[in-house]
Order: C-alpha cells, then structure tokens, then sequence
C-alpha cells in the first residue's frame, strides 16, 4: 500500500509523542528494550519513528497502553475510526492533563503564599493524580480543577475543586468488583443492594456507587490531604453554579484551612511554644495557615487524621468517625507538652475547631482540661451572631441530614461558651497578655448562603486578625528584637500587611 508522506509523517509524530508519555510514565526505554516491548525488531521500530514505513495496528496499540492513552483515541487520530464510532466524550491524554493540572495549581499556590509548595494543589491535585493514574478510573472520569478567589483589600485563592464526570458510556461498577477494591484499601462497599435497602430512587444509588469508587482510588492518595470533603450530593445545592453538572462529584478543601505543610526558615520565638488556634472557615480558621506562612512555620489543621509518631507529623486514614478529631488534639498537645510537662521548641500552627470542646461527656471534659493546660499560646475570636447564623444556613445546602440550624447555632454557643471560660482560666493563671482573645465585627451586609465563595469580608478579616496576632506575638515572644511586622516571610500576609485594618471597628480584643 502506498501512503502519502503526510499520513507517513503523522504516524511517526503520534509514535514518538506516544514514547516520549511512555518514558515520563516508567523512565527511559532503549529502542532495543520498546522493541521487545512492541514485538518488532529494532529496524522496524527505527523505520517507523522516522517515518520511512507506517506502523501496524498492534505497535500503535501496545505503544499507547504503555503510554497509559486510550487506544480508540489514537486509531482516530490516525484516521483509522470514523469520528462517529469514538465516543463523543473523550478523556484528553492523561499525561498532558496532569501536567497540566500541576502547573495551574502550583500557580494558584504561588499566588497564595508567595513561595511555591511541594503540597501545591493538596487533596484537589492528590485526587486527580489518583483517578488519572489508575488504568481503569482514567477510562471512567474526566477531571475537572477550579479555584474560588474572596477578598476585596487581601484578594487570596480561597477553594480548590476538583470535580469527577463520569464518562458518557460509564455505568456503576458491579458489586463484586467494587466490594474487592475497596476491601483491598480498608473501606467498607456501599453495595447497591445496601443502597437500596434506605429506599434511594436509582439515580441516588448510582451516584453513591460512582462516589465509593472514587473514595476507593483516591483513599490512599488522600490518606495525607488534611481537611477536605466531597459535596454535590443528589439534593444538595451549594456548589452548584461552581460545578460542570449537577449533581456531580466533587472534592472541596479550603486551601487556607484545610492544607497542612512544613516548616520553612521557621522564625525564632524567645519562649519556643507552638501557637494553637481556635477556629473555624466562618471565624479565623485562615489565620492560623496566614500566620503560620509568615512565620515559616508548620501549618496543622488538627482532624480525624491527625496523630504524631516521635514529633513528626503522620496522618492515619482521612475522613474518620468524627469522635477521633478530639484525639488528634490529644496527639497534638501530648507533642507541645503542658504547662508542667515542658517540651523541646515546636515551631507549629495549629488549628483546632471550637466544636470539640462543647459536648458534656466525661471525654469531652478531658479535651477542655488539655485546652487548659497546653503549653502554647492560643489565639481565640468570638464570631458574632452573624457569622453563625450565616455558616448555619450554608451548612443546609450541603448536606440532606444537616442539623437544623437552630441546633447547630445552640450547639456552636455551647461550645464557645466552654473554650472562654477555660481560656478565663488560662488568663488568670498565666496572666492576660500570655493568649490573645478577639472579637469579630458583624459580617456587613450578610452575605448571601447560597454563593460557594466564601465572603470578601470575611476573607479579608483573615488578614485583619493575623495582623492583629503579629503585633501581640512582638511582645510576648519577640522581647524586643527586630520587629515581627519587618521581619516575617515572603508570603500572602507580608503582601498584603499594608491593607490590613485592625481597628476596633473591625477586630477587637477583649
């Protein structure tokens, strides 16, 4: 058969791109080595990768499996399928969409922090990496990143999304096979005939298997992610006007609040205690990480998943019962020590949410004890009415079984109410400057629950209140050297530090 030097000339393109994805899969292949691999010897693979001769179907195929792309989308472009007969939603090449992937949420992470991170893009970055690379989940979802952005004086990459479509030609696994992947990682199936048994119609029950398969590739992966959740249940509303379909797949962290990372260049506090952050996303849950970045500290967003082995940070499996959030703060001040047990410097910071102080139970009353007697100092704002009642109403757009939010605004005072008495003890043991207490000015005007974004000023608060936390960290752990405000590092809040107001107006102290 004769071909045109074009057709010839296409071919050898495709074959040599589809190598060059190969290596960056497994390294380097010798042409004597791909050759086997083919089952062509090496001056037929040389003549097609020159273009001298048109490969055979089953170089194109082998080739392509080990570049980890559909075959049926290499046979089109090679004009060997009608468009027709390849499926109308097509996975882009995996190899070009990760990468690309990488170099949008490394900039996002460079726009945040003003130094780029191997953690950049967290559970986002993580899951997508996962699903793409694993051979059969790549055939079954297209992937999806987006970023949400808040702040009007101290604009900041808030969100990161990562959203999974399953194909048009998908279809829920069958149960044996879902059953064995995911006892293989430690997760219990969501077997269909489980999911039918609550009385779901079939359209829930296949959401929620094509959800367990996605938790089952990306659990390992995300067993390292920090905070995160995946939203766009049947039912639900909030993320819908940030997704591609509804309902939808998709896996939501809060960059600031939910990414936990390492040290850099930490600086030198005089007394060496680690500072613990008490907080949420509607509070102060971005200072901590805004703080931690301009210190060069550690970042700990204290959950389910937190423990310690030895001082360093590990992480057991995510998105565990919520109960074992209250050990990873045990974990947590077992490593900074307490006020009669001293520990070695620990430049961290750590973010605990206010809930699990709040319950009445034996175990609960221990975890306010530990708030007591940490060594570290804590960092507490009192969210006004609006704030809660604002999270409150969010929280019923994301979840079916939500509670109501009456309860929750009960439960959240509850809570707070027990961290300041424990903190008016504090106080009066080691004296009112050794803690920082503020107070949130109202949310003006409310903003509106049904908007993913978080809300300008609220973002913008962030940066008021780690502001705030600089100048009290110059006189209770600085004793007079270079000014914090001077001296911290390159990041978001060392950028924006000249915009940031800390009026009374705006954050006050008690």
């Amino acid at each position: 058969m004769t071909y045109k030097d074009g057709e010839l000339k296409n071919a050898a393109n495709t074959l040599r791109e589809l190598r060059k994805q190969a290596e960056t899969r497994r390294g380097p292949i010798t042409d004597e080595a791909l050759s086997i691999q083919l089952g062509v010897s090496v001056g037929a693979l040389r003549s097609y990768m020159c273009g001298r001769t048109m490969p055979k179907p089953s170089v194109l195929r082998a080739l392509a499996e080990l570049a980890g792309v559909r075959v049926s989308r290499v046979y089109a472009e090679m004009g060997w399928l009608p468009a027709h007969e390849v499926s109308a939603v097509r996975q882009p090449d995996l190899t070009t969409q990760l990468e690309t992937t990488k170099a949008a949420v490394a900039k996002l992470s460079e726009s945040l922090d003003g130094l780029p991170s191997e953690d950049a893009g967290g559970a986002a970055l993580l899951a997508a990496a996962a699903v793409l690379g694993d051979q059969q989940a790549a055939t079954r979802f297209q992937v999806q990143l987006r970023a949400l952005e808040a702040g009007e004086r101290c604009p900041v990459v808030t969100t990161l999304l990562a959203e999974f479509t399953p194909c048009g030609t998908a279809t829920p696994l069958e149960d044996a096979e879902l059953t064995a992947r995911a006892l293989a990682v430690g997760l219990r199936p969501a077997r269909r005939a489980r999911c039918d048994a609550d009385g779901s119609d079939s359209g829930s029950v296949g959401h929620r298997l094509y959800r367990m398969e996605l938790e089952v590739v990306t659990a390992e992966a995300l067993s390292r992610a920090g905070d995160f959740s995946w939203q766009g249940e049947p039912g639900t509303t909030l993320w819908k006007p940030v997704s591609q379909r509804w309902p939808t797949h998709l896996l939501v962290q809060h960059v600031l609040t939910g990414q936990p990372f390492n040290e850099r260049r930490p600086w030198a506090s005089t007394d060496g205690l680690p500072v613990v952050v008490i907080g949420a996303d509607y509070s102060i849950g971005a200072t901590a990480a805004l703080l931690a970045r301009a210190l060069g500290w550690r970042y700990v967003p204290v959950t389910s998943a937190t423990a310690f082995d030895s001082g360093r940070l590990v992480r057991a499996q995510a998105l565990a019962p919520a109960n074992r959030r209250r050990q990873g703060w045990s974990a947590a001040v077992r490593r900074a020590g307490t006020l009669t047990d001293p520990a070695d410097p620990w430049p961290v910071v750590m973010l605990v949410k206010p809930y699990i102080f709040g319950d009445q139970d034996v175990y609960d009353e221990a975890t306010r004890l530990l708030l007591r007697d940490v060594r570290a100092h804590v960092v507490y704002a009192r969210p006004s009415a609006a704030h809660l009642g604002w999270w409150a109403r969010r929280r019923q757009l994301t979840a079916l079984d939500a509670r109501p939010a009456d309860a929750w605004k009960a439960d959240m005072d509850r809570a707070l109410a027990c961290v300041e008495e424990v903190l008016e003890e504090r106080s009066a043991a080691l004296g009112p400057e050794h803690d920082l207490r503020l107070r949130l000015a109202p949310l003006s005007p409310a903003p509106d629950a049904d908007d993913p974004s978080f809300p300008d000023q609220l973002s913008d608060s962030q940066f008021d209140c780690a502001a705030r936390c600089l100048a009290w960290l110059d006189q209770v752990a600085n004793n007079g050297r270079v000014s914090l405000l001077r001296d911290i590092r390159p990041s978001s809040l060392r950028t924006c530090l000249q915009r940031t107001q800390v009026s009374d107006g705006v954050v006050s102290s008690w």
